[in-house]
This record gives C-alpha cells, sequence and structure tokens, in this order.
C-alpha cells in the first residue's frame, strides 16, 4: 500500500524502530516483559521486510520511540504481557543496534545517518538538524563504528534499568557529543525547538 500511494504521489511517510530491526519474537523468552511494545516485535522474516522496505525507500525514517518504564510496570515479577507496559527504552544504544544489522547486511554508515537523522530533520522542518552542512547546527558524535560492547542495562542512563537490549552484544559506539557546537555532558542541554524555527 505505501509503495501504491507513493508511486501515486501521494505525500506519506513510513518509519520504524530500532527494536523492530533488532529483535526478533523467536528470540524473546516467555515471560521477558521487557520486550512488550506495540505493535509487538515480530518474527524475523518480517524483520527482514522492515529491512527490505528501508532500503528501497518504502520506509524513510528509523526513529526511536523511546519508552521508559519502571520495573513495576514492566511487570517483570510475573511476565504478563497482558497486564506489562508496552514500551521499549532504547534511546542510548539504537544508533548501535540499527548499525549492528545494517553492516551485517551490507549497508553502510552514511545511509544509517541518513534514516536516523537526516530524514527524520527534514520531515519535521528542521532544516539546520541532521546533517554536516554549512549553516547547520553542528550536533555531532564522535561513533566507533567497530567498538563492540554488550549492553548491561545498570550501565545506561535510563532512570530505570530495564532494557530489551540487555546482554545484547552490539557494534558501533558513540564516544561523544557536541549539541549546536558545545560538547554534552551529564546535564540535559538544548532548547525547544518548533518548527520553522531552526
Amino acid at each position: 500500500m505505501l509503495r501504491d500511494a507513493k508511486r501515486a504521489g501521494i505525500r506519506v511517510t513510513a518509519e520504524t524502530c530500532p527494536h523492530y530491526l533488532t529483535f526478533t519474537a523467536e528470540d524473546i523468552p516467555d515471560g521477558a516483559t521487557q520486550y512488550k511494545c506495540c505493535p509487538p516485535i515480530r518474527e524475523a522474516a518480517n524483520r527482514e521486510n522492515l529491512w527490505q522496505g528501508l532500503t528501497d525507500g518504502t520506509i524513510d525514517l528509523v526513529v526511536t520511540d523511546h519508552s521508559p518504564s519502571t520495573a513495576a510496570l514492566k511487570r517483570l515479577d510475573v511476565g504478563d504481557f497482558g497486564l506489562a507496559w508496552g514500551g521499549i527504552a532504547g534511546l542510548q544504544v539504537g544508533l548501535s543496534a540499527v548499525w549492528t544489522q545494517a553492516r551485517q547486511r551490507g549497508i553502510g554508515l552514511t545511509q544509517v545517518i541518513r534514516w536516523m537523522a537526516e530524514h527524520p530533520a527534514d520531515l519535521v522542518g528542521l532544516g539546520t538538524k541532521g546533517r554536516i552542512a554549512v549553516g547547520a547546527d553542528a550536533d555531532l558524535c564522535v561513533f566507533a563504528p567497530n567498538a563492540e560492547f554488550t549492553v548491561a542495562a545498570g550501565d545506561l542512563h535510563h532512570r530505570n534499568p530495564i532494557s530489551a537490549y540487555h546482554g545484547a552484544h552490539l557494534t558501533g559506539k558513540v564516544r561523544a557529543t557536541w549539541l549546536r557546537g558545545v560538547r554534552t555532558g551529564a546535564e540535559p542541554t538544548g532548547i525547544l525547538l518548533r518548527r520553522g524555527e531552526a
């Protein structure tokens, strides 16, 4: 339907998230409610269809859909997906997760950055974001594309140390970030952006 709409000239966009590009239903243990999200994680064939959609332009963006939760809301104590909060906290490891899967498919880092930075910025009218260019905001990161690490939920900078990525072996690590040319630290920085003001 999306391909047909785009061919017909209908202005439509589609997005997916790092967890849909990483996890498969076959690999989720029974009762592991840290994986609950909406829509749910699907089978490996669906994951491959999402990657195909990205590479052929049917899907335009990869967005975080970061949805943190407390352990109580995730109902880790009973492992009941029907009762658990639906959402995955993945902001800190999203780029690494997508890059890990992309490189296994022969997709370059430049394309990953387009999906995760340039295209989202363009969609919402933030022309000075998502790119390295004269006049852009100098939002940058130092990314080590070959660095490997295993995610430990307790080491993440989330208020609640719950992560579907816990134990995942990922490649590519953000070493430092700059926001509008200023290196970021532990304290949040930034300004509220409205369409057309950036």
